[in-house]
């Protein structure tokens, strides 16, 4: 989804303007710990509704901020795994779906029509619940909604090639790296060439935000947000610029973790020659090697730098678990570091609760995350470290509750508000950034969007310092 915090706390610079610093709302940063202790989710205690509106959604937390993303990371979960998920639970996200083709990031009641994005009210129509929906829909086997979803895309595409999370044109309201990374796995998903907007393309944007010779070396490879290095929209970027997509395969890379050298040494390894090297890091020419490479050899001896983990940077000593996860499959797309995905896997086991419990109830996209990580790295989702995670997920499905007498009120199907007052904000989204946050978190906690992967905060970058290669 989006939202973008710095990879580091002392690296984080908002804009100096509330809408600047919220406009970003869709690019979802996975903040695996995010704001726990300063947002208290409030969940109800089982999976059942009075609201038919909400029968199939997976989670008893408020749909509100993350519902279409949740439940499209779920029903990806699921078809990875080879299972069919409940024809309800299909309904739901189709049913979400807006007349010109796109996604908001959840409809209380569908009857009304869609807005259009709208990135100073952070309202209608985004690009990251789009473009995550286009991908379970392709899964799912809904060709004519994916593709009518990668056409709204299309029509909303910035000037340089990407996407900002509420791509409304408005000067000023930049392309993002983890928007425009989803924009782009979802032309990969419908195996549909992406378009270009100014003769750019999703893939120049990303190239954009990478942080190439001008960057600290330590960061080379890793994409950006707010101009800084950021692990969350490296691993998003990373996926969409390696031509991946969800749900991703298991595959065996190589392992390998190229790095960038500056400039290129002549005879340096090659990208070809790098697949058969020995493990280890390999060093790889500049010129004909792609970012995804690059940024997956960052990735790669970032989790190798800290216990196979990607580090909270808002919480010293603990994991950014949805960060982590991610990371596995941004580098199983493109080929590379083949042992470290297997010891980030065993890392993880151990996490399950911590990412995916809160507050009494399950968390389905964390739930989600951890299985598409697991298929892609070839381990088995019905023994995670001893939980079965596709039993959990399936277990939060919202279902009709009986209903002791008809009523008026009870036979509003599609209240226009969420019936809880205050949404529920799991700390457990996928968003833009890492960490729990501190000092403007009054501001962000309006914002937060529940992605199942970490806290989504809405923050847009503003006139990011862009690294390109070899600048």
């Amino acid at each position: 989804m989006p939202l973008r915090f710095a990879r580091q706390s002392h690296r984080f610079a908002p804009p100096a303007n509330t809408r600047s610093l919220l406009a970003g709302l869709a690019t979802a940063t996975v903040l695996a710990t995010a704001f726990t202790g300063l947002i208290t989710p409030t969940v109800a205690s089982a999976a059942t509704t009075t609201d038919a509106g909400k029968v199939g959604l997976y989670g008893s937390q408020d749909p509100t901020y993350d519902g279409v993303y949740r439940q499209s990371l779920s029903l990806l979960a699921l078809v990875a795994s080879g299972q069919t998920p409940p024809a309800a639970a299909v309904s739901w996200l189709t049913g979400q779906q807006c007349a010109d083709g796109s996604f908001e990031s959840y409809r209380a009641d569908v009857s009304v029509a869609c807005t259009a994005p709208d990135s100073a009210s952070f309202s209608g129509s985004d690009s990251n619940s789009t473009g995550i929906a286009v991908q379970a829909l392709k899964a799912l086997g809904k060709a004519s909604e994916a593709t009518a979803a990668v056409t709204w895309l299309g029509a909303h595409q910035n000037t340089d090639g990407g996407w900002a999370y509420y791509p409304d044109g408005v000067a000023g309201n930049d392309s993002d790296a983890n928007s425009t990374a989803l924009g782009l796995s979802a032309y990969l998903a419908n195996g549909t060439t992406a378009p270009t907007n100014g003769g750019k393309s999703p893939q120049d944007a990303l190239d954009a935000l990478q942080v190439g010779c001008a960057g600290a070396v330590d960061e080379r490879g890793a994409y950006t947000f707010f101009g800084s290095a950021n692990d969350f929209a490296t691993v998003q970027a990373t996926l969409a610029r390696a031509g991946g997509f969800l749900p991703v395969a298991a595959t065996t890379g190589a392992d390998d973790a190229p790095v960038l050298t500056c400039p290129p040494k002549a005879g340096a390894v090659k990208p070809k020659a790098a697949a058969k090297a020995k493990a280890g890091t390999v060093t790889v020419a500049l010129a004909p090697l792609t970012g995804a490479d690059y940024a997956a050899g960052y990735l790669v001896n970032r989790l190798a730098a800290n216990a196979d983990v990607i580090p909270d940077p808002f919480n010293p000593g603990s994991a950014d678990i949805g960060s982590t996860a991610n990371a596995v499959l941004a580098i199983v797309a493109a080929g590379h570091g083949s042992s470290q995905v297997q010891s980030t896997i065993t890392a993880l086991e151990p996490l399950v609760e911590t990412y995916a419990h809160k507050a009494g109830a399950d968390v389905p996209g964390a739930l989600a995350t951890l299985i598409l990580t697991a298929e892609a790295a070839g381990a088995d989702p019905t023994d995670f470290g001893g939980t079965n995670l596709l039993t959990r997920l399936s277990a939060t499905v919202t279902t009709l509750a009986a209903s002791p007498s008809p009523s008026a009120s009870a036979s509003v199907s599609h209240p226009a508000q969420p019936a809880d007052p205050s949404p529920s904000v799991s700390p457990q989204l996928a968003a833009t950034g890492a960490g729990t946050g501190t000092g403007i978190s009054g501001l962000l906690a309006g914002s937060c969007l529940v992605v199942g992967t970490g806290l989504v905060l809405a923050v847009r970058r503003r006139s990011p310092a862009r690294h390109g290669h070899g600048s």
